[in-house]
């Protein structure tokens, strides 16, 4: 039953309003509120005292930190509860600055505080809403003609007074909470966003330091198109054309179109711009897609990559282009680190699923790591390359723990350095892929 039916039996039972069974019902209701309906059971509170006491008006006030006041108000012959800032309907904001200390009964205008109230109102009951020691609101009823209140109507306000104060209490604390908890989702998205623009810096920074091999992987295409093509129309130009070779050079030149628009289709997926997304991936086509897009940089360097990858590789859910940013930063700084050495320069790349989890490492023979750069060399800004930024390994390491994995570190026992990390496997319904290899 709602408040508005119970309100309605009691004011006419015997003609009377049943002041403390309507009192009793609406200390349930306002108890078993859920908080996102709290502010209408109060403004049903107040509309069902106002008509229990035939008053013109039932309101209450309550001040916040910002200096701003929240209003519910009821109004016989008005449209029921309604909550405002500032004044309405003639009560000056003035009203919430009357710090009562105890209740205060009006029979006629003279006694009511004049700066407070409009002048249509004749008498009120003033009741302060007590948060703590100290008063935090305030409950009013008022009439339009003087009015000789009965014992029982003050004690009715004064009783009501006390749940709304305990109602208001509980709606600004749990209104606390609802925004704490926003701003922390707001400043988690904000994070997100940071790190998505720090990640495109990263793969943009890359695209400079990739500039020349990238040139000499489109060169070979470009290079074949135009032979094509030059072949093609020799072989129109005789006077008897041969077709054949006509189409065959045509074919070709098709196929290395294709070739340099899937070398810029890489490039354009890999350093776009875009919001982070998490899917399930496969890992092994994964590492294929960064090993093309370095296949012509590790050639002119004279690196030798070696690939290990398990074919039961589980899948992992992440964002396909950090993920493939993270192993082509730690693949470009293998070469780095063999770069100019003499002998063999080699780079590993393992992958295999174990526990639950894709691990995978990348490995060289060069000088490795100096012991006190271990510690440091995930740190923003810290390098040792001449013309370093010192960002990449740092992003890489955001990237990996943003997807819930580790990223480490260290020097290989034979030579150079290994870099390791783990991303969980994806859950299928339920489930961890991966077991022990």
């Amino acid at each position: 039953m709602g408040v508005g039916a119970y309100r309605h039996r009691a004011r006419t039972r015997n003609g009377s309003p049943q002041l403390a069974a309507l009192l009793q019902f609406i200390s349930s209701e306002l108890i078993r509120c859920p908080h996102h309906d709290l502010g209408n059971a109060i403004e049903t509170a107040l509309a069902s005292l106002g008509e229990a006491l035939a008053a013109d008006q039932t309101l209450v006030t309550t001040r916040h930190p910002t200096g701003a006041f929240e209003l519910h108000v009821w109004e016989r012959h008005g449209r029921n509860g309604r909550a405002r800032r500032g004044p309405v309907n003639g009560w000056d904001s003035s009203l919430g600055t009357l710090e009562l200390q105890h209740t205060l009964v009006c029979t006629n205008r003279k006694q009511l505080p004049a700066s407070a109230l409009p002048a249509r109102t004749s008498a009120a009951i003033l009741v302060p809403l007590h948060d703590g020691a100290k008063p935090g609101g305030l409950l009013a009823v008022t009439v339009r003609t003087p009015r000789a209140w009965a014992p029982q109507a003050v004690e009715a306000t004064e009783r009501l007074a006390e749940m709304l104060a305990a109602g208001l209490h509980r709606l600004a604390s749990q209104s606390s909470v609802a925004l704490e908890q926003e701003k922390r989702l707001h400043a988690e998205a904000e994070t997100r966003r940071l790190r998505d623009q720090l990640a495109h810096a990263g793969r943009v920074s890359m695209l400079g330091e990739l500039a020349a091999s990238l040139a000499h992987e489109l060169n070979q295409p470009l290079t074949a198109i135009y032979t094509n093509a030059q072949a093609a129309h020799r072989f129109l130009d005789r006077k008897r054309p041969a077709l054949g070779d006509a189409r065959g050079a045509l074919h070709d030149l098709g196929q290395d179109c294709r070739r340099a628009s899937d070398v810029l289709g890489r490039l354009r997926q890999m350093f776009r711009r875009h919001e982070t997304e998490r899917v399930p991936l496969a890992v092994g086509p994964l590492i294929e897609h960064v090993l093309k897009l370095l296949h012509e940089d590790a050639v002119a360097r004279g690196v030798d990559v070696v690939v290990e990858i398990r074919r039961d590789l589980p899948p992992v859910n992440g964002d396909r282009i950090q993920l493939e940013q993270v192993l082509m930063n730690l693949l470009i700084n293998a070469f780095d680190a063999v770069s100019g050495q003499p002998g063999p320069r080699q780079v590993m790349l393992r992958a295999l699923g174990r526990n639950g989890a894709v691990e995978m490492a990348v490995l060289d023979n060069g000088k490795g790591i100096a012991r006190g750069d271990l510690e440091r060399i995930f740190e923003p800004f810290f390098t040792r390359k001449p013309n370093g930024m010192g960002m990449g390994l740092a992003i890489c390491r955001s990237i990996v723990e943003a997807h819930g994995g580790r990223i480490s570190a260290r020097d290989r026992t034979e030579r150079g350095a290994a870099f390791e990390l783990n991303l969980p496997a994806a859950a299928v319904n339920g489930s961890i892929l991966g077991g022990t290899s």
